[in-house]
């Protein structure tokens, strides 16, 4: 209900002035991702191998990680799904495994190829995304898979990468579609669930994504941009330019990473 009202609320008004970036967070060293919950947001914070739960004004609240093979570390971290905060996947590079946490940030379990096949395969993953429908995806590197599991670990469904994309950038899944960011073709490509090809945005410049249920949103340099289902845009300008990393939107407040800051973006249902 409060994103139904927030959306009719953002259509309402035909343009937006520009809306500054407040620094939330710095010091970051080489950031690659971002989720945001109701009550936290969580930072992959690859240079120094953790992960950094923060509240919505910042606050530094507990880190998980530090360089390692063991539980709680990591060996080149990429992404973060808090799902709605109950369990957080952190696809762990160089481990060749995703870490499962409770919201605690206890350790649960790892995805990892020996445990899902019984064997040693490569097994690289990247970009991680859970659906509305508890359906956790993410991008297997090394075999150029995309692997499909539920929200205990179990396989539920694994298909190759189509060739129409050249690289996985940023992936964001839907209880309909994939949506994968392709910065060397500078697309946007929808899959269906099952990996079926469905078609591609044009998109020239676009840094971050992140797709609800309701629309998608683009994040460039100097604008966050946002495309319902009904197809009715809206485009939110910035008063500077950063060097976007990764964006999530949470009840008009826009949380913007690049690889040292994390911004707040407040105001854009006005």
């Amino acid at each position: 209900m409060i994103c139904l009202i927030f959306l009719l609320l953002f259509f309402s008004f035909p343009s937006l002035k520009a809306q500054p970036l407040q620094k939330i967070y710095s010091g970051l060293d080489n950031a690659t991702s971002l989720y945001v919950t109701q009550n936290s947001i969580y930072v992959v914070e690859q240079g120094n191998n953790r992960l950094l739960k923060l509240d919505h004004s910042g606050k530094l609240l507990e880190t998980i990680g530090g360089k390692g093979s063991g539980n709680y570390q990591f060996s080149k971290p990429v992404d973060v799904d808090a799902t709605n905060g109950l369990k957080i996947f952190v696809t762990d590079y160089n481990n060749r495994r995703v870490q499962v946490f409770d919201k605690r940030g206890q350790y649960l379990s790892s995805i990892s190829a020996s445990d899902t096949f019984g064997d040693n395969r490569p097994y690289n993953p990247t970009q991680i995304a859970v659906n509305g429908l508890g359906e956790v995806f993410f991008v297997d590197e090394a075999e150029n898979y995309i692997r499909r599991f539920d929200l205990d670990s179990n396989l539920l469904d694994e298909f190759r990468i189509s060739s129409e994309i050249e690289s996985v950038n940023e992936m964001g899944v839907t209880s309909r579609e994939i949506l994968i960011l392709d910065k060397k073709s500078a697309t946007i490509h929808r899959l269906a669930l099952n990996g079926s090809y469905q078609g591609f945005y044009a998109a020239d410049g676009v840094r971050a994504l992140f797709t609800t249920e309701q629309g998608l949103w683009k994040s460039f340099s100097n604008r966050i941009e946002f495309e319902n289902r009904s197809k009715q845009k809206k485009t939110i300008q910035l008063t500077s330019e950063v060097n976007v990393v990764d964006v999530q939107v949470l009840e008009g407040i826009a949380f913007i990473l690049t690889a040292e800051v994390l911004f707040k973006v407040s105001g854009l249902e006005q």
